[in-house]
């Protein structure tokens, strides 16, 4: 029996599809917006620091990126996701990024046992004196 035109190999296809970008989306680092973003910049124009003590100067937050779940002890993963999280972090103008590895904390199973993971989450900056406001309207 077909419906709306479509027959088994279509939906198949399309279920396949579907299933592929989803897997690839969710290997990618997520972003959220906290603060204005600016002109897009170098990688290399972005400092990289692993704590917020090492700044030089007042910045504000512009982005929270947190990259995928991967195994603990894979450090090919932690190096590409933190080159990912400068990239993205230049792509919204940060001056800076404060980036630190994370455990997952494991939900204890039923004799289920789970390999440790770790994720990179990274706090993207801007230097407060590298972010110009538009002056106040002159008094009438």
């Amino acid at each position: 029996m077909q419906t709306a035109g479509f027959r088994a190999p279509e939906i198949s296809f399309l279920g396949a599809a579907l299933a592929l970008l989803t897997a690839c989306a969710a290997s990618r680092p997520g972003i959220i917006q906290v603060g204005p973003w600016f002109a897009p910049k170098s990688p290399e124009q972005v400092e990289v620091f692993s704590s917020r003590n090492e700044t030089r100067q007042p910045w504000g937050a512009i982005a929270i990126i947190h990259s995928a779940r991967f195994p603990a002890g894979s450090k090919a993963s932690v190096a590409g996701a933190k080159k990912q999280a400068r990239k993205m972090a230049a792509g919204i103008g940060a001056d800076g990024l404060i980036v630190v590895e994370e455990t997952v904390n494991q939900e204890p199973g039923l004799g289920n046992y789970q390999e440790p993971e770790v994720f990179v989450s990274a706090l993207a900056f801007k230097y407060a004196a590298n972010v110009s406001t538009p002056a106040a309207p002159a008094a009438k």
